[in-house]
């Protein structure tokens, strides 16, 4: 008989894996503590990817009507960040330490005034080894 070794397909599935929020402490820059706890998807979770694929998509569908009028459509620097903003906010499915409760609009203006925390959001959701089986 043979032994079976290795991981099984469901071991490999890093899309399910994602739905199982993920808890970090934000860290300063200077890597202390703060006492503030973020509970994140990961990137490959369906509602995320969705989220991407349909913002992605209108800015394709814009960028196509405009060409079609034979314009081109006027994408600012603060619509990417924008973006990157919404992007990170989609991530956040709670959080502690934080006096106000937790919002999708609270989460938005969370990721807006801070980027630091708002780069550690990106970080912590893909690196799938938070969301992966060992």
């Amino acid at each position: 008989m043979s032994k079976t070794t290795g991981f099984s397909l469901a071991d490999l599935d890093l899309t399910s894996a994602s739905e199982k929020a993920f808890e970090f402490e934000y860290l300063r820059t200077d890597g202390s503590d703060t006492g503030v706890f973020l509970t994140v998807l990961g990137s490959q979770a369906p509602l995320v990817q969705a989220w991407v694929r349909k913002s992605l998509n209108r800015r394709r569908s814009q960028e196509a009507m405009a060409a079609k009028r034979g314009k081109e459509v006027d994408r600012t620097v603060e619509d990417d960040e924008q973006f990157g903003v919404d992007a990170a906010a989609i991530r956040i499915v709670s959080w502690r330490g934080i006096s106000e409760p937790y919002s999708p609009e609270n989460a938005l203006l969370l990721m807006a005034n801070n980027s630091e925390l708002r780069d550690q959001v990106f970080e912590e959701s893909n690196n799938l080894g938070n969301f992966s089986k060992a």
